[in-house]
């Protein structure tokens, strides 16, 4: 049954890029690959949203934890803080590692 609903939802995903490649009467292979760079550029753009979304989350999550453990030291270890807000700086900034290459999809809030 899960098989059938991934079908079902993501099999027009996957063949867009070949429709409007068809569509076409000019088939060169710069058109096509023109055509498969629009579909990674929004995947791009999600996956850099989602980084700033869950980073966000977690430096926010530090300060609550930070916030428990002045309260209660034992319940809630500093470390835990420390990683909290290290992998939220860490997520907060990988959109902008596209900034550092020439190469490679930015972010399109950077463009």
């Amino acid at each position: 049954m899960s098989e059938m609903i991934f079908i079902l939802y993501f099999f027009p995903l996957l063949s867009i890029p070949v429709n409007r490649a068809a569509g076409n009467r000019e088939l060169g292979v710069g058109k096509v690959a023109e055509t498969l760079l629009e579909p990674i550029g929004l995947l791009s753009d999600l996956i850099s949203t989602t980084c700033f979304v869950i980073g966000g989350a977690f430096l926010f999550a530090t300060i609550i934890k930070y916030i428990e453990h002045k309260r209660s030291p034992l319940m809630v270890p500093i470390s835990t803080v420390i990683y909290l807000f290290i992998i939220g700086l860490v997520l907060v900034s990988l959109p902008f590692i596209s900034l550092l290459t020439e190469s490679g999809i930015s972010y399109s809030l950077f463009k």
